[in-house]
């Protein structure tokens, strides 16, 4: 598998402290979705700044973790996806 043909979905709920370490860890030519389950529009904008492999979605509530894994999972483009936690 080549990594062009991956994205990853990390859906979110306020976790701010743990994200950036798993962002960090992931090869930036790897398509990133984070699907954060607020309105926190100072998030998605640092996020996106910092990372120019990722977008972020912003759910406007808490929509619960398998909703907006589908959330994610639906914008995605590439062959392969993998469902990630914010802490791992």
């Amino acid at each position: 598998m080549e990594t062009n043909e991956l994205s990853i979905v990390i859906t979110t709920f306020k976790s701010e402290l743990k994200i950036f370490d798993c962002l960090d860890a992931i090869p930036s030519n790897i398509k990133i979705i984070i699907v954060e389950n607020s309105n926190n529009q100072f998030f998605k904008e640092d996020i996106e700044k910092k990372y120019k492999n990722v977008n972020c979605i912003l759910t406007g509530e808490n929509k619960g973790y398998a909703k907006a894994n589908n959330i994610g999972l639906s914008s995605i483009h590439t062959k392969f996806a993998l469902i990630l936690n914010p802490d791992t």
